[in-house]
């Protein structure tokens, strides 16, 4: 397979270093970028790449589009339709539907995938709509990939990609609160990320949640403080809110 990727911005990037982490060959992955940029991201990764947009799709069996929505309207403007009547165009373009691809674009083959960062350590999480195999496969490279109605994308973009910037916000409001407490910040850090990683490893979070709060001691009561202050309300909260931008 021949993968394009239009767009090398945070997420873009990402998904080059997951694709070569992943044991796709830099031969078969093709970037079209600034003019700027063409021969630093040749120098880095080894891919081919370009500030020509149809000499990169013309080379390419699945396209990914990772990159702004304003930008990728103005970029439509130049591309050749008939070129990508053959491909498999696969968007991650938050909040540009269907419709709106089509209608910049042509008909084609389309699938809508919200990936998070971590797909560049291939620890990812990917919510894709229907999509032929071989791009389920390299989903499924990538890290946890599963398969949502189209209706439903938005909703991975919210609680997935946008999820990882909240659980950062968690740690680091538990890290300042040992810093709070007089420890220092490297140390905070660390037993935070190191806690954190423990009550994942534990799983059965609302088991663990009772097992460590025993009754009258300590724990309880700082559970009892996010309950008063409604904790689960403040973080379903941000995800609505964040779904809500999305639709």
């Amino acid at each position: 397979m021949k993968i394009a990727i239009i767009g090398l911005g945070h997420l873009g990037g990402a998904l080059l270093e997951g694709l070569l982490k992943s044991g796709v060959s830099a031969g078969d992955i093709y970037a079209f970028v600034r003019a700027d940029k063409v021969l630093s991201v040749r120098r880095r990764y080894g891919i081919t790449s370009s500030d020509d947009i149809n000499a990169v799709l013309a080379a390419a069996d699945t396209v990914f589009l990772v990159t702004k929505s304003a930008s990728f309207e103005e970029l439509a403007k130049s591309i050749d339709r008939v070129t990508l009547e053959r491909t498999t165009v696969v968007s991650f373009m938050a909040g540009v539907t269907f419709e709106r691809i089509y209608e910049l674009i042509g008909e084609v083959r389309l699938v809508r995938a919200m990936p998070s960062l971590a797909i560049a350590q291939c620890d990812g999480v990917t919510g894709y709509t229907s999509a032929p195999s071989e791009v389920e496969a390299l989903f499924h490279r990538l890290g946890y990939a599963f398969e949502v109605a189209a209706a439903d994308i938005e909703k991975v973009m919210a609680f997935s990609a946008c999820g990882l910037g909240f659980a950062a916000y968690l740690i680091d409001a538990f890290s300042e609160a040992g810093v709070s407490l007089g420890f220092g910040a490297e140390t905070s850090e660390l037993i935070a990320a190191q806690t954190f990683r423990n009550a994942i490893e534990r799983g059965g979070f609302k088991q663990t949640v009772k097992s460590v709060a025993t009754p009258g001691g300590a724990t309880e009561q700082g559970v009892k403080h996010m309950d008063a202050n409604d904790a689960y309300g403040i973080v379903r909260g941000a995800v609505q809110a964040a779904y809500d931008r999305m639709k």
